[in-house]
C-alpha cells in the first residue's frame, strides 16, 4: 500500500457565542481537514491548525510511502522531527496514517495504538467569558459564568470545570473562581488558566485565595518557565503547563528547575499520538503528571483525542475540549460529546469517524466567504474586534 494523494482544505464551524482569552476573541472555529490518499483507495481522515498550503507543501513527502511505516514518514515529513518547527503538519500526517492502518486493518485506532486501558475519556467543561449571541447571554460576570457552568454540568455531567482567564481584572476573576466554587457541586474539580497574561507577583498575590478554593491545579499563572518556577515556589498548588513547555527539550529543564508539575499533551503541538504517548511515558518516568490540552478540535480531533486518551495509563486528569461551544461538526451522524463527562472512542475501524459530504461543502463554503476570516481576533480586526475593550492590544503578560 502506497500513499498516493493529499488533500487539504479550511472549514469554519460556527459556534454558540463569541468566547474571549487573552489573545482576543474566537468567533467561530476554523480547522484544516487533510484526506490521504492509497492507491488501495483507502482514505485516512485528519484535522490540524496548519493551514491547507502548509500541509500540501510538508505534507506531499509522504507521497509514494506505506501509511504503516510511521517512522519514516515523520523523517520524511520532518527530518528533525522533535525540533520541528511543523509539528502540526507532521501530526496530521500521522494521524491520516493510523485512520488508514484501522480501516485496512478492520480495528479501531485505539487497539493500532495498544489498546485502550479505560472505556472513554474524561473531558473537563471549558469555560470562557462570552459574549452575546444568537440568543445566547452574555458572559461576563461571576454570576454569569456560575449559571453558565452550571448549565454544562447539568447538560454534560462534568466533574471538572476550567475557567479561561487573562481577560479581566484579576480580581475579577478570581472572583469567578471563588463563585463557582459556592454553587458548582462540591466534588467539582476547578481549574483556572490565565494564559501566562499574568507576572508572577500577580500569580503569587492570588494564589492563597486559589488554594483556599482547591484549586486542581493552576495553569500557565506567568509566562516561562523561570516564571512558572517563581510562582511555584510560592504557592502549594500543582502547576499546569501547555504554553511554558511545547517541546521535549524544554521537558527536563522545567522539571529540573521545579517549573511545572503537569504537562499538557496535545496529539497536535507534540506531533501526533504516538508522539503524545511519548511524552506520557517521559512524565511517567520524570515523576509528573499529564493532561491533554484542546487544540479548538472539530469531530475528528475529537475521535483522536479520544481514541489516544484512552491508551495511556497515567492520563488520569480530564482532557480540555473546545468541542462543546460548537454548534454544529463536519462528521456524519451525532456530534461527539461527553456524556456524565466522558467521551467514548467511536468503535468504526480507525478514528470511527467519516465526513458528511453536505456539512464540509457548507462550513469549507462559509471559510471561503470570509465571515470569519479570521477567528483569532483582536481589536483593530474588521472581522470581529472585541467592543469591550475599545484599542485594546494583546500585549503579554497583560496584569
Amino acid at each position: 500500500m502506497k500513499i498516493s494523494r493529499i488533500d487539504a482544505y479550511a472549514v469554519t464551524v460556527p459556534i454558540e457565542a463569541p468566547i474571549r482569552h487573552s489573545y482576543g476573541v474566537h468567533l467561530a472555529f476554523t480547522r484544516t481537514i487533510v484526506e490521504l490518499h492509497t492507491d488501495e483507495g483507502i482514505v485516512g481522515l485528519a484535522e490540524t491548525a496548519a493551514s491547507p498550503e502548509q500541509v500540501m507543501s510538508s505534507g506531499g513527502a509522504a507521497i509514494g510511502l506505506n501509511p504503516f511505516d510511521l517512522e519514516v514518514i515523520r523523517q520524511r515529513v520532518s527530518g528533525r522531527f522533535y525540533w520541528s518547527q511543523d509539528p502540526l503538519v507532521a501530526a496530521a500526517v500521522e494521524i491520516a496514517c493510523v485512520d488508514i492502518m484501522g480501516k485496512a486493518l478492520g480495528e479501531p485506532a485505539y487497539r493500532i495504538l495498544g489498546g485502550k486501558v479505560r472505556d472513554g475519556m474524561t473531558v473537563a467543561a471549558y469555560l470562557f467569558y462570552r459574549y452575546a449571541s444568537g440568543g445566547q447571554p452574555d458572559v461576563g460576570t461571576p454570576e454569569e459564568m456560575s449559571d453558565h457552568a452550571q448549565s454544562l454540568v447539568d447538560r454534560f455531567g462534568f466533574g471538572t470545570v476550567k475557567l479561561k482567564g487573562g481577560v479581566l481584572d484579576p480580581e475579577m476573576e478570581v472572583r469567578t473562581i471563588e463563585r463557582l466554587r459556592e454553587d458548582l457541586p462540591e466534588d467539582t474539580k476547578l481549574r483556572f488558566d490565565p494564559n501566562a497574561a499574568w507576572v508572577p507577583a500577580t500569580a503569587t498575590r492570588y494564589a492563597p485565595r486559589f488554594e483556599a478554593a482547591g484549586l486542581e491545579y493552576y495553569e500557565d499563572p506567568a509566562p516561562g518557565i523561570e516564571g512558572m518556577a517563581t510562582v511555584r515556589s510560592r504557592t502549594n498548588l500543582p502547576l499546569a503547563t501547555n504554553m511554558c513547555v511545547v517541546d521535549f527539550p524544554q521537558l527536563v529543564p522545567a522539571v529540573r528547575r521545579g517549573a511545572i508539575d503537569v504537562v499538557l499533551s496535545d496529539p497536535w503541538y507534540w506531533g501526533g499520538p504516538t508522539r503524545t504517548r511519548t511524552l506520557a511515558q517521559m512524565c511517567h518516568t520524570l515523576g509528573i503528571s499529564m493532561g491533554m490540552h484542546s487544540s479548538i478540535e472539530l469531530g475528528i480531533g475529537m475521535a483522536v483525542m479520544a481514541h489516544t486518551g484512552v491508551t495511556i495509563p497515567n492520563l488520569t486528569l480530564a482532557a480540555d475540549a473546545h468541542y462543546h461551544h460548537a454548534t454544529d461538526d463536519i462528521i456524519a451522524g451525532d456530534m461527539l460529546l461527553p456524556s456524565n463527562g466522558i467521551v467514548t472512542p467511536p468503535e468504526g475501524p480507525g478514528w470511527g469517524v467519516e465526513l458528511d459530504p453536505e456539512k464540509v461543502t457548507r462550513y469549507r463554503r462559509l471559510h471561503d466567504e470570509g465571515s470569519y476570516a479570521n477567528v483569532y481576533v483582536a481589536a483593530d480586526s474588521t472581522a470581529g474586534p472585541d467592543e469591550r475593550r475599545p484599542g485594546w492590544r494583546p500585549v503579554m503578560p497583560a496584569w
